[in-house]
């Protein structure tokens, strides 16, 4: 019987480990380029046959590699902060609460979602004008909290429906208020939807670029997308070696994000979408 299961299993195996490789492909090869010398992309081999640190030397010194991460970073941190702030009370009081129009305020959120970004391009630039607050990381990292929070309500809603309300009932025999109920009773029990939504979030806002290239014009405020970007529009339009160590790090502040919050990560998407 063992025999035969692992045989069945097997077949299983083997395909994820080909989708696996065929997944960290792409990532080898450009960490692979990004320790080559010269300026290709193109390489002989898949396997290294010489190392050099001057890639790395030369973004970190003759760059504002640095300022750029730390931009993406303040973004990717105060916009999650504001996405999941208002997911979490939006998605409490879509859940919980009754009120006019709650029966149909939940479908417009995702009929906005579904709206590309670029039909607001110009709105969003007038607004910020308007405000003063475009050409500053404020203005972004309000544009962005917000514009990330619709989505999260939904899935925020659908995860408080999953908790039973017979645990907001028992507290409100007990004399609690709505106020006491959600952060005593329910508020510990949304830590993983919270994680999921502020690394979904970091993620997004991290890799921005649309908005960014669009409304910063000062080049101490580029995120890491923007700032990357001018190593193919500028004096290193041909040199991919660079390209790829700015890449492999610029990715390091998501992977530490991520290794913080990633056991949060399943138990926050499942719950999420089991009940609406």
């Amino acid at each position: 019987m063992t025999v035969r299961k692992n045989k069945r299993i097997w077949p299983v195996r083997i395909l994820a480990i080909m989708i696996v490789l065929i997944i960290l492909f792409p990532f080898y090869y450009v960490l692979l380029t990004s320790f080559k010398a010269g300026s290709s992309f193109y390489t002989g081999s898949i396997f290294p046959t010489s190392f050099t640190l001057e890639n790395y030397i030369s973004l970190l010194k003759e760059t504002s590699f640095m300022t750029w991460v730390k931009n993406s970073t303040i973004l990717g941190i105060f916009a999650s902060l504001i996405a999941t702030t208002i997911t979490m009370f939006g998605g409490f009081a879509f859940s919980r609460l009754r009120f006019p129009g709650k029966k149909y305020g939940i479908l417009v959120l995702m009929i906005l979602q579904m709206f590309p970004t670029s039909v607001a391009m110009v709105a969003y630039f007038k607004m910020l004008q308007l405000t003063g607050l475009l050409n500053t990381l404020t203005g972004l990292i309000l544009l962005l909290g917000f514009g990330n929070a619709a989505f999260g309500t939904w899935i925020m809603r659908n995860y408080l429906n999953s908790i039973p309300k017979e645990l907001d009932e028992a507290a409100f025999i007990d004399g609690a208020s709505y106020w006491k109920t959600f952060w005593k009773i329910l508020f510990p029990l949304m830590t993983p939807i919270l994680a999921t939504q502020f690394i979904l979030t970091f993620i997004g806002v991290y890799n921005e670029y649309m908005f960014s290239v669009l409304l910063l014009f000062d080049p101490s405020k580029y995120p890491v997308g923007v700032g990357i970007k001018g190593f193919l529009s500028s004096n290193y339009s041909t040199n991919w070696t660079i390209f790829c160590a700015s890449a492999i790090l610029g990715s390091v502040p998501i992977m530490v994000i991520f290794l913080l919050l990633q056991k949060h990560i399943t138990n926050g998407l499942t719950k999420g979408a089991v009940k609406s």
